[in-house]
């Protein structure tokens, strides 16, 4: 069996993970891993999966399945050397709306050698008051260091936040 790369994209609407679940099922793909979500008005999916197809078979296979939902699929190898990523860290990041804060934060992350497990934003709040809103899961070699970045960049971004650890043992 191959590992898979499966990306889909297209507007929300009812029956999108049915239907490529069940191409991926009928065929014997099984979904290794997968996130899933709303984003704006597009429905998105990224997936690993195990299946017996090469790229192009279950590309096409999903991509006759799926024509009238007008989905954009991807499919792609993903095979190679895979370990479990724990996060140790939640940072919550809050603040006025603007360009530049997943750059300006995820560059504080990455120069203290953190990896970035998980990472979702939201605009939320008013129209006339937007409030930013980002939640990332890190994996932080060297906690101290990981805070005082995401600390500086906070706030010379003017957005507030809060930094904490994650205990493995109830996560």
């Amino acid at each position: 069996m191959h590992e898979l790369a499966v990306t889909a994209i297209g507007a929300d609407r009812p029956g999108i993970v049915a239907t490529v679940t069940r191409v991926l099922h009928e065929r014997g793909g099984n979904v290794e891993d997968s996130a899933m979500t709303i984003l704006g008005g597009h429905f998105a999916i990224v997936l690993l999966v195990k299946s017996d197809d090469s790229p192009e078979q279950l590309h096409a296979a999903l991509s006759d399945a799926t024509a009238e939902l007008g989905l954009t699929i991807s499919v792609t190898r993903a095979e190679g050397p895979r370990s479990p990523v724990t996060p140790s860290h939640l940072l919550s990041v809050y603040g006025a709306d603007h360009p530049g804060i997943v750059a300006g934060v995820s560059a504080a992350i990455a120069e203290v050698e953190a990896n970035i497990i998980d990472l979702e934003t939201q605009v939320i709040g008013s129209e006339t008051d937007p409030v930013y809103a980002m939640v990332v899961e890190v994996q932080a070699p060297d906690p101290a260091a990981l805070a005082d970045a995401v600390t500086a960049a906070c706030t010379a971004l003017g957005v507030d936040h809060t930094l904490r650890t994650i205990d493995a043992e109830t996560y």
